[in-house]
């Protein structure tokens, strides 16, 4: 049994959640950058199937909530990805489209359920980091080439 069920739609910048949208435009403010409102985005919403385990409850690295949302949107240069839950809060990370790969961390991850996303800074020593994006029907295929081909296009220009 999956840990979460997933359900992924396509978007644009300008059809996500508010409160999403505005904290990604904050993040892209930050940082100087700029994202149109028609920028190709894929909204995830993930519901918690099982109660997290004894352990990961009472060291509190289980998932707090219930339910969240994941944002990924493709900016000409850049992506972002937005988690946004009722304990967690809003997080946005962003990172070069240049500096991204996707890893299946050895076949341990199921490509219909999500990707792991690496190149996103951690520290001003150049370290990368990575996130797990969950993916489900029926756009999230289409969330994951996007994603590839935005990659592409990147690394060859």
């Amino acid at each position: 049994m999956p840990d979460y069920q997933r359900s992924t739609e396509a978007l644009t910048l300008g059809g996500l959640p508010e409160a999403i949208r505005a904290a990604i435009r904050d993040r892209a403010g930050s940082r100087q950058l700029t994202i149109a409102d028609d920028a190709p985005a894929y909204l995830t919403h993930s519901v918690k199937l099982k109660k997290s385990g004894l352990f990961s409850r009472m060291t509190k690295t289980a998932d707090a909530d219930r339910e969240h949302d994941t944002a990924l949107v493709l900016g000409p240069k850049d992506v972002y990805v937005c988690t946004s839950g009722e304990h967690r809060g809003i997080s946005v990370l962003v990172a070069r489209l240049e500096d991204v790969h996707l890893d299946d961390l050895g076949g341990l991850l199921d490509a219909k359920d999500g990707m792991s996303v690496n190149g996103f800074p951690v520290s001003a020593e150049e370290a990368r980091g990575s996130l797990y994006v969950g993916l489900g029907a029926p756009a999230g295929e289409d969330a994951r080439r996007a994603l590839e081909d935005a990659i592409r296009r990147a690394k060859a220009g």
